[in-house]
């Protein structure tokens, strides 16, 4: 069952603010809610180093960072005046995201170019995403048609 959600993966990068941006913008064309998720881990090399890791402190800043920043790019409002809610979950952020999605109409993710080892490494969140959601999946690139005035509707770029 879908509903009428736009879910965005974020993250404080120009990929997600491409990402933030356009699905804020297609959120406000569908008259759709935006759910925004901020996926966020802990360093690989402090949680091997085996020291005691303050998780509260963590979440806490990476809550605060990511309201921050959500202002910032697209404000704290909606076009109808509506606070924005943002969902900070700690996790690996491709499967959160697709779960995040289960029963939206669709997911939006930014992309950036990872190649060599970094790829290898970090592997890539858009292309897990479009392989895994139920859901429509929109991956905006960092330099995107969200940073022009015409924006195109997910639906004018879908042929029927």
């Amino acid at each position: 069952m879908s509903t009428n959600t736009i879910v965005v993966g974020v993250d404080e990068t120009p990929a997600g603010a491409a990402a933030l941006t356009w699905a804020a913008q297609e959120a406000d064309l569908r008259g759709a809610d935006l759910r925004i998720v901020h996926v966020w881990q802990i360093d690989a090399a402090v949680a091997m180093a085996g020291a005691e890791v303050p998780w509260m402190a963590y979440e806490s800043d990476a809550r605060s960072n990511a309201a921050n920043w959500v202002t910032e790019t697209i404000g704290a409002q909606d076009a109808s005046g509506s606070p924005r809610r943002i969902e900070v979950v700690q996790g690996a952020p491709g499967p959160t995201l697709v779960e995040a999605s289960r029963d939206a109409a669709m997911l939006v993710v930014g992309t950036r170019v990872h190649t060599g080892i970094s790829r290898v490494l970090f592997g890539s969140v858009s292309h897990y995403c479009l392989t895994h959601a139920q859901c429509v999946v929109v991956a905006v690139p960092t330099t995107s048609v969200a940073e022009s005035v015409d924006v195109a509707s997910a639906d004018d770029l879908v042929s029927h």
